[in-house]
C-alpha cells in the first residue's frame, strides 16, 4: 500500500459520515444517523463543553472594540423605547387607545416595553441563528463539531444579551411602582419566544446558505411583523377595522405571536395570570416550531456544509 493510499479516507467511512483525517486537518462528512432531532441533540450534548466555550467566546466578542461595551445592551432598548414613544405615543397619539392598567396606571412607554421585551427574544435569537451557520462553515472544515452546536452557542449568548432587556424592563416598571408577582409570566413568555426563534433560525439558516436572499427577506419580514403585531398598538384596536378585508383580522389578532406578546403583557402590565389554554397553546406552538426547525436543520446542514 502506498503512502497516498494510507492517507486517503476510506470510502465506507465517508458514506457512514464518520470523521475523516487528512494530515493534521479533520473534516466532516455528512452522517445519515444525524438526521433526526434526537440523534442531533445527543451529539450536541456530547459537545456541551465546546458549546459552553463558544458561548463564552461570543459573549466576550459581542461589543469588542467598543468604549461602552455591554452598556450598549442597556442603551439600545432604552433608545428604542424613547424613539417609538415619541413617534407613536406623542405624534400619532396611539397612547390614547391604550386601556388603563390596574391602579389607573396608564403609560405608553411601559405598554411598549412590555411588547418589545417578548418580541425581542424571538427577533434576536432567530436572526442571529439564521446568519450563524454560514459563519461557522469554514471552521467546520478544519475542526469537527456538530453543526447545531454553533447555533446553540449563538442562541445561548443571545439569550444572555436579551436577558439584560428583561432586567431593564423590570427596573423600568419598578421605578414607577407598577410591579407585581404577575410579572413572573414574562419569563415563560420569553422562553416561548426564544424557542420559536431558535426553530425558525435553524430552519432558515439552511436555506440562507444556498440563497443569501433569505436573510434579506427575513429582515424585511421582521420589520413588517413588528407593525402587524400588537407591540405598539393594543390588540383591541384591531377589532372591526379591516373593512373589505375581514379575513385579515383573525390572521393579525389570533396568530401565535400576538398571543405570545399578550401573554407577557397581561402579566407584566395588567397583572393578570394566563389561562391554562394560553399555556397549552403557546407551549405546543413553540415546541413544535423548535422541533420542526431542528429537524430541517439536522437533515440538511451537513450536506449543505460540504457543498459550500
Amino acid at each position: 500500500m502506498t503512502a497516498t493510499e494510507r492517507n486517503s479516507p476510506d470510502r465506507n467511512s465517508l458514506e457512514r459520515g464518520s470523521l475523516v483525517h487528512s494530515g493534521e486537518v479533520t473534516v466532516f462528512s455528512s452522517d445519515s444517523a444525524s438526521t433526526t432531532v434526537i440523534t442531533s441533540a445527543r451529539e450536541a450534548w456530547k459537545f456541551r463543553g465546546f458549546i459552553s466555550y463558544m458561548t463564552k467566546r461570543e459573549l466576550r466578542t459581542t461589543y469588542m472594540r467598543s468604549y461602552l461595551g455591554w452598556i450598549w445592551s442597556l442603551l439600545n432598548p432604552i433608545a428604542e423605547v424613547a424613539i417609538y414613544s415619541i413617534v407613536f405615543g406623542v405624534l400619532l397619539g396611539i397612547d390614547r387607545e391604550i386601556p388603563d392598567a390596574p391602579n389607573n396606571f396608564r403609560s405608553f412607554p411601559h405598554f411598549l416595553m412590555s411588547g418589545i421585551a417578548v418580541w425581542g427574544f424571538f427577533r434576536m435569537v432567530s436572526s442571529k441563528v439564521l446568519s450563524n451557520f454560514m459563519a461557522t462553515v469554514r471552521l467546520r472544515r478544519k475542526l469537527y463539531f456538530p453543526p447545531v452546536a454553533a447555533a446553540l452557542s449563538t442562541a445561548l449568548s443571545t439569550l444572555v444579551e436579551a436577558g439584560i432587556l428583561l432586567v431593564v424592563v423590570t427596573a423600568f416598571f419598578a421605578l414607577w411602582g407598577h410591579l407585581s408577582i404577575h410579572a413572573i409570566v414574562l419569563l415563560p413568555a420569553a422562553v416561548f419566544a426564544a424557542a420559536s426563534g431558535l426553530g425558525v433560525g435553524l430552519a432558515l439558516s439552511v436555506a440562507n446558505s444556498k440563497y443569501r436572499d433569505v436573510s434579506y427577506l427575513y429582515t424585511i419580514g421582521l420589520r413588517l411583523a413588528f407593525y402587524m403585531l400588537p407591540i405598539i398598538w393594543p390588540l383591541q384596536t384591531a377589532t372591526g377595522r379591516f373593512g373589505s378585508t375581514p379575513w385579515l383580522e383573525p390572521i393579525i389578532t389570533k396568530n401565535p405571536f400576538a398571543a405570545m406578546i399578550e401573554f407577557g403583557r397581561n402579566g407584566l402590565l395588567y397583572m393578570q395570570w394566563p389561562s391554562i389554554g394560553d399555556w397549552i397553546y403557546l407551549s405546543v406552538f413553540s415546541s413544535s416550531v423548535l422541533v420542526v426547525g431542528w429537524m430541517i436543520f439536522a437533515r440538511s446542514s451537513a450536506d449543505v456544509a460540504e457543498g459550500l
